[in-house]
């Protein structure tokens, strides 16, 4: 706009030095310009994908938080409901060993298999040390 301006006021050098100026200016490459305004878009859009990527991202591991939380809480219903039927089967073998005439091999049995559930569980939930070999 100077340049326009410059070019039309003024002494005959001076407009032709802003003829000159101007023309310079014209005949510019605007390459580097074009080329950062390019690579300040390609910038944002990358950063959008980004974005977009860790929101879907942070979702899904929302959602296998919940489901994992879910699972849990089954799985420590899982453990109670089984607790419970061991000693349920227990107070049952007791029961039975009280009574006379039982079969001594069959309860025998159920006593191995019950010592032998135990073996895989932890201390704390009833099972036992095994010894080192």
């Amino acid at each position: 706009v100077q340049l326009k301006k410059k070019r039309e006021e003024g002494g005959v050098v001076s407009r032709n030095k802003a003829k000159n100026e101007l023309a310079q200016h014209l005949g510019e490459d605007p390459l580097p310009l074009r080329r950062a305004k390019i690579t300040a878009e390609a910038a944002v859009k990358k950063a959008e994908k980004t974005t977009k990527i860790a929101a879907a991202a942070r979702e899904a591991a929302a959602a296998a938080r919940a489901a994992s939380e879910e699972a849990a809480a089954a799985a420590a219903r899982a453990v109670e409901e089984a607790a419970a039927r061991v000693e349920e089967a227990e107070a049952f073998l007791r029961e039975v060993k009280s009574k006379p005439g039982q079969a001594q091999g069959a309860v025998w049995w159920i006593e191995r298999e019950l010592h032998e559930a135990k073996a895989f569980q932890p201390e704390r939930k009833g099972g036992y040390r095994k010894k080192a070999i």
